[in-house]
Formats: C-alpha cells, structure tokens, sequence
C-alpha cells in the first residue's frame, strides 16, 4: 500500500487525489486529526508529525514524501531534514520504495545556461540548503541499502493554491491588466512545471526498472514573451498586445525602486533578484527523466498555460 506524506500541501493534496481515482486504499500522513482526508473512504489517516520519529504500518510498500516547509525558515530543518532523515530509516526498515519529492531551487546559482543532473548544486538561502541536505540524507540510506528516487522540480503551477500566495496567479493577472511588459524582446526563460505533470512523474519513477538513487529535473521550459502571449489570447483574447520595454530602462526603475526599498523599507514590485529572474536565459533539462523512466507529458506547458487561464477565470480570481 503506498503512503503520502504532506498530504495536505500542494503538490501532495494533487498526489493524493490521484491515487483516490483507483478506488483503492492508502495511507496519508497529517500532523492533525482533523485533517480534510479524514471522512475519505479509501484514506486511512496516520497522525503524526515526522519532525519525531515515526512508525508507519507494515503493509507500507511504496512512500511517496512531498511534506516539506518552503516559507516558514524556524521550521524548515526540522521538517525538510529531520523529518526526511525519519521517513527515510521508516522506508529502510520496511524495506519499501521512497520517492522523494525535492526541488530545482538546490542548484543555487550557476554559470551554466543548460542545467542537467550533473550540474553541481550551490544551494543559496535556507529552504535551498535544507533540501540539498534532505537529498543527501536520502543518499546516505541509498548506501545502506534504501531503494529511493529523487525528483526536482522548477517552479510548479496549478489549481489548489492560496490565491493571496500564489505567485503564479499575480503574474497571470498583471499581464491580463497590462501591468507586465516584456523586457527587451522577451526571451528571458520561465521555468515552470504544472503539477500534474509532477504527480504523473512522481508515479513512474515507483518502478524495479529504474536504476535505484536517482535524481531526476522535470521542467518545461517557456520564454517570457510566449508565456504572456499565451496569457493575454485566453484572458483578453488577444485583443490587447503585451509591450516591451528596453532592459537599460528597465535597469534604471529597478534602481530607483532598490533605494526606496532602502529608505522606506517598503518592498517594491521591482528587484534586482526579480529583473534578474525576467531575462535569465538559463533551462533545467529533463531528458534523463524521459529517457530513463516511463514518464511521458500529457500536455505541452503552452495547453497547460491555456488551461490554467481558463480555470483562473471561471473560478473569477483574475478580476482584479
């Protein structure tokens, strides 16, 4: 029987409705009884909190760990570490498959404009390094014998968000209003995953046929100008071009917006780290996912772009 951990978070909540699909049962991890799985017929709800040991069921096969802190820094070793060194002595003993969900934000900083698994990680900030140190916990127990996968994906997208944090949903809405212009022509790169696509390559790495201890980018890669052209057609129906700006000018508000941050301590729309985001040209790969697993994508990211839109707009979040 597989089990979920983190289950009520983004990626994990979508896991989970997955698997409910198959009418079968499984198991999910929750720090609080009162969890929204708790009335689900196939769901049997394990309360605990892996930041402490944990013991899990015996008829446990297959764990798939998508709890993890990405906001919250007082928590992040104990949940992104300690909770992940816990899941994984839990995996060793039970003698069940791990698949470990980390992210593409441990490479930290690089020079290279093409971002494979070979690519040393330089995480930069604390959740960056909290999860390079989860990995490392994972392969510490690969060497022991631990039979576990590892994912990274860039920044994911989809349904289930708290639309006040969803930044994905702020960008959409200020192309929809004009409030986004390309910088120079565009051509920065957006790396973005939806979720589902996550969940499906989360499912195909559970597989005796992958070499074990692996890690794995998923990433479907879009230029800023293609992302927002695709955007302004399904919001507006492409009645409204999207402008462009030169980088110098650019370069210049940034400027002004950074020495108000400074004096005012008042954020500001525009960064140095956010104008370095909107022309970086750097693209995470993943064909070794698609040339080692089962994995296969289901939609282009220009659908999934297109599909997200219109759920935004039937559900009204992008009035404002």
């Amino acid at each position: 029987m597989i089990l979920i951990t983190g289950a009520t978070g983004f990626i994990g909540n979508r896991l989970a409705a997955f698997f409910e699909k198959d009418n079968e049962p499984f198991y999910v991890v929750t720090r609080k009884a009162n969890s929204a799985y708790s009335s689900r017929e196939t769901v049997k709800v394990i309360v605990a909190d892996i930041a402490e040991n944990v013991v899990l069921p015996d008829d446990v096969t297959t764990i798939y760990h998508c709890a993890g802190v990405i906001s919250k820094e007082e928590d992040m070793r104990n949940v992104n570490v300690a909770g992940t060194l816990h899941i994984a002595e839990a995996a060793l003993k039970l003698n069940c498959r791990l698949i470990h969900l980390s992210s593409a934000g441990i490479l930290g900083n690089s020079s290279s404009l093409h971002i494979d698994e070979s690519v040393e990680c330089k995480p930069q900030n604390l959740y960056e390094q909290t999860k390079w140190e989860a990995e490392n916990v994972i392969r510490r127990y690969i060497d022991r014998g631990l039979r576990a996968q590892i994912l990274r994906p860039t920044i994911v997208f989809g349904p289930g968000k708290d639309p006040e944090q969803d930044s994905f949903l702020q960008f959409v809405r200020s192309i929809k209003h004009g409030r986004y212009m390309n910088i120079g022509n565009g051509d920065g790169i957006y790396n973005i995953i939806h979720v589902d696509e996550v969940v499906r390559a989360m499912y195909a790495l559970n597989d005796d046929n992958i070499p074990n201890g692996e890690a794995f980018f998923i990433n479907t890669p879009v230029s800023f100008r293609e992302f927002a052209d695709v955007v302004k057609e399904e919001t507006t129906n492409g009645k409204e071009p999207v402008r462009s700006i030169p980088y110098w000018a650019v370069l210049g508000v940034t400027a002004i917006m950074s020495g108000i941050t400074l004096l005012t301590r008042k954020k500001m729309p525009l960064t140095f780290s956010r104008l370095k985001a909107l022309t970086n040209h750097t693209v995470f790969a993943q064909r070794k996912l698609i040339e080692m697993t089962g994995y296969v994508p289901s939609m282009t990211v220009r659908d999934y772009i297109k599909q997200i839109c219109r759920e935004f707009s039937q559900k009204r979040l992008l009035d404002n």
